[in-house]
């Protein structure tokens, strides 16, 4: 009996730290498979005036977006030259800095595909800790891939373990780019 009941507590334990997995939304419709060139906005775009972030938090982020994205085969490119745009929103609690951010990338929700669930109508449950990044259509300037995943940076975390977790979380989230039907990596 005893043995049991540390079998069903080992069974809890390992249920609840489980490793989460990035959840993605995407467009059925576009060919991810042709996705070769991406860029980032440049600091001086008016888009990246829509959220104050710390320029070693941004190059923690930029950073570990080019290393994710190089090291998966995509090259780094001009605006004019990308078949993606690369975005990317730290969620406060601010609803109104999210909505902003969505209208920039003219997100839609409904347009977009769960990965996990295959519904239009399932959202991806983002809050205030969350990092989302976009792929944008270099073309059409429309949200065509989102993930979103918590960073889990706490006030107590030195700039190395806050720059890890961004790494790892972005590497986790980037994983899926070039085929989002496929499930992403667990961190």
């Amino acid at each position: 009996m005893v043995k049991h009941f540390l079998v069903l507590c080992l069974l809890l334990l390992a249920g609840c730290s489980a490793p989460k997995v990035a959840k993605v939304k995407y467009q059925e419709i576009f060919d991810f498979s042709t996705i070769q060139k991406y860029s980032l906005y440049k600091r001086d775009d008016e888009f990246n005036e829509w959220q104050l972030i710390s320029d070693a938090t941004r190059n923690d982020i930029e950073f570990a977006i080019e290393n994710a994205l190089d090291g998966q085969g995509f090259v780094y490119s001009s605006l004019e030259d990308s078949d993606v745009v690369i975005t990317y929103h730290l969620v406060s609690g601010r609803v109104s800095g999210l909505k902003k951010y969505n209208h920039g990338v003219n997100y839609c929700s409904y347009c977009l595909v769960n990965a996990t669930t295959g519904s239009r109508a399932d959202k991806l449950a983002i809050g205030p800790g969350h990092i989302i990044i976009d792929a944008v259509n270099a073309r059409t300037k429309r949200s065509i891939w989102r993930s979103g995943y918590p960073l889990n940076i706490k006030a107590k975390d030195n700039s190395r373990v806050a720059q890890d977790k961004i790494h790892h979380v972005i590497a986790l989230m980037l994983s899926g780019l070039g085929n989002p039907k496929l499930p992403l990596q667990k961190s």
